[in-house]
């Protein structure tokens, strides 16, 4: 066996990163380029014969592309785009990027990129470049959301607009709602989104539409399909849509309701371990007549085309999200990119229009915040990108939205006071058997969410020395080991035998029978700690593990430092967790750079529905 062969993993890809030399050894060195982007482009450079740098480069920038969840990269501008966190931008600039146009020339005349009518492994498209599997998902997204996007029918049946009418009454204008727009809407069109922020009413909307359904003499309630990325979503749009049932008089339509049942994407479409791929797709599509798919910001560009290639041409589609949250952990920004210009709801709508616009709803009205809710107005702020009043909003010192520049004065220490004293009064009633309402509505809420998972200003920070002040202040608390009464955890992987689900929350309390993990799942249930799947402790969170959930009081920490993390979507994500009050621990300087950073993903799937 040679040295080459001894080598682990990690250390053999960089050492193929230096035998590369030029452009990929130099990237690379900035930290622009991972050894397994230049792995992967030299492997695929090899197998088509191409020994051109600049071709090879442009293909790692395309992997590298995936990575940060990207679909494709545009040549034109990656010069400006590239971002490494904790490297100097003057660094990347003093990289030899090659001049667009001819580098985009150079590209195109490669034997391993085509236009998407071959094989070959990446596809140049209109200044994009795709790596060809993802060319394919967003070519097939596209064309079954524009399949259906059809002329919507103008009128429902008498029958049914009435049932709308008792379902969702006009405003107190006299109009129509949106939310009677969106349902109305979803009973006619193959095809319906429903968008808008927190508050607005978006799973109600989900409720209604069912009853609607479910209230009509003629004809049978069709098969429903309810299902959410991952399971705590999927638990949450169950819950949501029992507890608008529960609003309901009709018994029958109560039972009718309760019928429907909610899961996750991965489990509506089959997935196996063993096959590595879905039991349900074009050839095995879903039985459903109608398949409602919540927190769609989160869904992949991948998972989007599993999702709508297994639904059946004649059986409608409704998307129901956030398009101004984080999007998906993977590649894409599918609901963003469906939802495009009409998310602007300020903007005058013109009569002419691609299809794909009579069959987007936005919902603007909060329903959660109060009218004149400071948080409300900061959230706006940052989702329209004006960091000018959102510094304006945080300076009022209102005691909704409370501003912490420093992350060591005494505002900081304010805040932690009373993070621990929250966190002591879970402990001391998860102590005493008989308090487990009482422990778990203290657990929800307070909640801190960091953008950083480790390092300062982190969730493993705020794990660390709140436990560490806990044991202080209760002797002997973690003699026992890991558990301890009080101690908050997350479930990280789903477990359908339990019906706990990743991003799932409980706290540890002392019962009778011994230590137990409270959860509420439609009312509390306990578990023995060992029966537990994979999770952690959660005294903070990252604000990705925040989405879709909702607390009464949230600490948001952002880093002391500008960051590629930090964008405006994150800061909108963050604060709009919270039902009355935000802390917001970042100095102005971070604040206005989040604001002004959007996420830009590049995809071309905007431009394929809307024309752009």
């Amino acid at each position: 066996m040679n040295t080459t062969d001894r080598l682990e993993p990690a250390t053999r890809e960089s050492s193929m990163v230096v035998s590369a030399g030029g452009l990929l050894a130099a990237f690379n060195d900035a930290g622009v380029l991972d050894p397994l982007d230049v792995l992967s482009a030299m492997t695929i450079a090899r197998v088509c014969g191409e020994s051109d740098e600049q071709v090879v480069l442009a293909a790692a920038l395309a992997v590298r592309g995936t990575r940060f969840g990207h679909v494709c990269v545009r040549i034109s501008t990656l010069h400006d785009t590239v971002v490494v966190d904790g490297q100097d931008p003057a660094i990347i600039e003093t990289l030899a990027w090659p001049e667009p146009t001819g580098w985009e020339a150079t590209i195109a005349r490669s034997a391993m990129v085509g236009d998407g009518s071959g094989d070959q492994p990446l596809v140049l498209s209109d200044g994009l470049l795709y790596l060809q599997r993802y060319f394919r998902y967003e070519e097939l997204v596209a064309k079954l959301i524009g399949d259906r996007c059809g002329p919507v029918q103008t009128d429902l049946a008498g029958e049914t607009e009435e049932i709308l009418s008792r379902l969702l009454p006009p405003g107190p204008d006299g109009q129509v709602t949106l939310q009677h727009a969106a349902v109305a809407l979803a009973l006619k069109a193959e095809a319906t989104v429903i968008a808008g922020g927190p508050g607005t009413g978006k799973t109600f909307a989900v409720g209604a539409l069912l009853a609607a359904l479910a209230s009509r003499r003629s004809g049978e309630f069709p098969l429903v399909a309810l299902c959410a990325p991952t399971g705590k979503a999927a638990a949450r749009l169950g819950e949501a849509v029992a507890e608008f049932a529960a609003t309901i008089d009709d018994p029958a339509i109560r039972e009718t309701l309760a019928g429907v049942e909610a899961s996750t994407m991965h489990r509506l479409l089959g997935w196996g371990r063993g096959r590595g791929q879905f039991a349900h797709n074009a050839r095995n599509p879903l039985p459903h007549d109608l398949v409602i798919v919540d927190e769609m910001s989160m869904v992949s560009l991948p998972m989007a085309a599993k999702l709508l290639s297994a639904v059946r041409p004649d059986a409608k589609v409704v998307l129901v999200g956030d398009p101004f949250q984080l999007e998906s952990i993977e590649a894409g920004t599918v609901l963003a990119d469906i939802v495009g210009p009409a998310a602007d709801t300020s903007a005058a709508q013109t009569a002419a229009g691609p299809s794909i616009r009579d069959h987007v709803v936005v919902l603007d009205r909060l329903h959660r915040f109060e009218t004149g809710s400071v948080i409300a107005d900061f959230a706006d702020a940052v989702r329209e990108g004006n960091p000018g009043l959102a510094i304006e909003l945080l300076g009022q010192d209102s005691e909704e939205l409370q501003w912490v520049p420093e992350h060591a004065g005494s505002g900081f220490r304010d805040l932690w006071d009373t993070v621990l004293e929250r966190r002591s009064r879970m402990v001391e009633l998860a102590m005493t058997p008989g308090h487990e309402q009482e422990v778990f509505e203290a657990l929800s809420g307070t909640a801190v969410l960091c953008a950083r998972r480790n390092g300062p200003d982190s969730v493993a920070w705020w794990r660390w020395n709140l436990e560490m002040a806990l044991d202080e202040r209760f002797t002997g608390l973690r003699y026992g080991g890991e558990w301890y009464p009080g101690r908050p955890v997350m479930i990280t992987r789903n477990d359908y035998n339990l019906s706990l689900y990743n991003g799932d929350i409980g706290v540890a309390v002392e019962t009778d029978e011994g230590l137990r993990v409270v959860f509420d799942r439609g009312g509390l249930r306990m578990f023995l700690p060992s029966h537990l799947s994979e999770h952690t402790t959660v005294h903070a969170m990252t604000i990705h593990k925040s989405q879709g959930s909702q607390f009464d009081e949230v600490a948001v920490v952002l880093p002391g430092e500008r960051s590629r993390l930090l964008t405006r979507e994150l800061l909108y994500t963050a604060v709009t967790r919270a039902k009355r009050k935000v802390w917001l621990v970042a100095d102005e300087d971070v604040v206005r750079h989040a604001i002004v950073r959007s996420v830009q993903r590049a995809s071309g799937l905007r431009s394929r529905l809307w024309g752009e």
